[in-house]
């Protein structure tokens, strides 16, 4: 969703009247068309993998056909948290935001001042933060660049011996943090190794990613899965999301909870 807003430029400019005439027979032209009513008979169909608010925006606000709408989903039953195969305690923390708007400054706020400070520690080291944004992603290197936080990070941008020298000083222990972005893991697939901690920033585009990520954390199995832990931060504004990786029913119990914290463990025998 990088560029979508290309997509939402287009369907501005859809249908729309043009400036100059060009020379047109005007009386082979629908009377409809000439009104402008053109949007009204144009139809549209929107294909995606995956559930996503901003595909159901364009939905609802530029599909007006005046035979009205359909729409197929996928309703995800168990989500992609089955898939973990490694035992892991997973810590969902819901945040309040007051409007889709603010949604982006109260997750940051909340993870510097609810969730960074568990992990300052030197204890919980190798720590992976998996961000779904490039722009959260920016945002986050340089706050962490300004506290002067023990840190690397991988993006799409990174150039291939920058990856090696990441990889190997959060393995080795010399990096306390790695930050790892959603679209590196989309295009490259690397198995990160010596995660201990994990803290999804945001819950994945792709739900199979969550369970991809989590299972990187068997890549070097040295007896500490006691001490393995997963931070999950959502918003009611991530419902679609939510559910694609716990499963349908318990996204709703999880957002409309008085509690703000959900556990969940997986891979117990």
């Amino acid at each position: 969703m990088q560029n979508w807003e290309h997509v939402l430029h287009l369907m501005n400019h859809m249908n729309l009247l043009p400036l100059d005439s060009h020379g047109v027979d005007f009386s082979r032209v629908r009377m409809w068309s000439l009104n402008n009513w053109s949007k009204y008979y144009r139809q549209t169909l929107l294909f995606g993998a995956l559930q996503d608010a901003q595909i159901n925006s364009v939905f609802n606000k530029y599909c007006v056909n005046m035979q009205g709408q359909v729409a197929v989903r996928n309703v995800p039953m168990t989500g992609s948290i089955s898939h973990v195969l490694v035992q892991l305690p997973h810590v969902f923390q819901r945040m309040e935001a007051e409007n889709l708007a603010s949604v982006i400054d109260a997750r940051f706020n909340f993870f510097v001042n609810k969730i960074l400070p568990q992990y300052r520690d030197a204890v919980m080291s190798h720590t992976l933060i998996y961000i779904p944004s490039y722009f959260d992603f920016v945002r986050l290197r340089n706050y962490f660049k300004k506290e002067e936080l023990n840190f690397t990070h991988i993006c799409e941008y990174t150039q291939k011996s920058g990856v090696s020298r990441a990889r190997h000083f959060f393995l080795q222990g010399e990096k306390q943090f790695l930050l790892f972005t959603e679209r590196f893991h989309f295009y490259k697939r690397y198995t990160i190794k010596g995660i201990r901690n994990l803290i999804f920033y945001e819950l994945p585009t792709y739900p199979h990613f969550y369970s991809e990520i989590c299972n990187m954390l068997r890549a070097t199995n040295r007896g500490e899965e006691a001490t393995w832990t997963c931070t999950v931060l959502y918003s009611k504004y991530d419902a679609q999301r939510l559910a694609a990786v716990v499963g349908v029913e318990r996204a709703a119990q999880m957002l409309q909870s008085n509690k703000n914290v959900h556990l969940f463990i997986t891979g117990e025998k």
